[in-house]
């Protein structure tokens, strides 16, 4: 049975938000704990949003993050580690972390814009190691 497109594009929604969903560590923690993740039919539909992953898809979402989650998930081990809130805090805690570092080196960037000279080593900045 084919859908309609206002039916494809509710599926497309649905399933955005779905994937966007998993950049929360504590959102997986709270499926993880509910065995979510120990159903079948949830880890192929998990499989199934990998193509979320092509860059036409790819493109329409606002948190990448999400991409890793996904593809961490496939991981066995990484769908029972989640089940612990201490691990969904730390994976919160790194992301955390990742987005200050590239927020402070994207503004250090937009700040100093390396000029061309800069940018270009000469060939007494290259170190070349003996053979």
């Amino acid at each position: 049975m084919l859908e309609s497109v206002e039916e494809q594009r509710r599926r497309f929604e649905i399933e955005c938000e779905f994937v966007q969903s998993l950049a929360n560590p504590h959102y997986l923690n709270f499926l993880s704990q509910r065995g979510y993740f120990k159903e079948d039919y949830f880890v192929n539909y998990l499989k199934y949003l990998l193509y979320w992953k092509r860059p036409e898809y790819a493109r329409c979402l606002k948190y990448p993050q999400c991409l890793f989650m996904l593809e961490a998930l496939q991981e066995k081990e990484f769908r029972e580690a989640l089940e612990s809130t201490a691990n969904a805090k730390f994976i919160e805690d790194q992301l955390i972390f990742q987005w200050h570092y590239y927020l402070r080196k994207r503004q250090r960037i937009l700040d100093n814009p390396p000029s061309d000279e800069e940018s270009t080593p000469t060939t007494s900045q290259i170190k070349t190691e003996p053979l």
